[in-house]
């Protein structure tokens, strides 16, 4: 998810340095979406550099690279808005990232919501047949699915909502 994240905020912030991306995402507190270190944020940055999506733009003043996201780039940002629009956990994490540069790929946005609506739907309805029988679960187990369940209706009314702000 480093990537998306990246090249999103890259996509915001154009000619960015890879300090500047790592302040922003502290002061702004994306790490409650994306667990970063410094390390594994500096490794991707240049591993995205090392594939072209990333291109260094010259500056005579910068001790450190700036960066701007390459056509390619571009191809891969929205790739990696697909796959992570798809992910749909118990907590939408992927989601959250995603739904972070929802304005740069909003074309994109009916097709995840419709994604995200289907599968949590599928959810409850797996959610709610366990908890029809729970003698068979273990003991504390049908207050842990009656939580899961509430959250996934509420995702569910979230993901509905936002629908509605992307028409097809």
């Amino acid at each position: 998810m480093i990537p998306l994240l990246i090249l999103g905020l890259l996509q915001q912030r154009p000619t960015a340095t890879g300090y500047e991306l790592l302040s922003y995402l502290r002061t702004h507190h994306l790490n409650y979406v994306v667990h970063v270190t410094k390390g594994s944020f500096y490794y991707n940055l240049q591993q995205l550099a090392d594939k072209g999506w990333l291109a260094p733009v010259p500056s005579a003043e910068a001790k450190e690279n700036r960066y701007r996201t390459t056509d390619s780039g571009t191809t891969r940002f929205r790739e990696l808005m697909v796959t992570y629009g798809q992910v749909n956990d118990v907590t939408p994490t992927a989601f959250y990232l995603v739904f972070l540069f929802a304005d740069q790929a909003t074309d994109l946005m009916p097709t995840i919501l419709d994604q995200q609506i289907t599968t949590t739907k599928a959810k409850i309805q797996a959610t709610d047949l366990a908890l029809t029988t729970p003698e068979d679960l273990l003991p504390s187990y049908a207050t842990i699915l009656a939580n899961t369940v509430a959250h996934h209706r509420a995702n569910l009314a979230w993901f509905q909502r936002l629908h509605a702000q992307y028409p097809s």
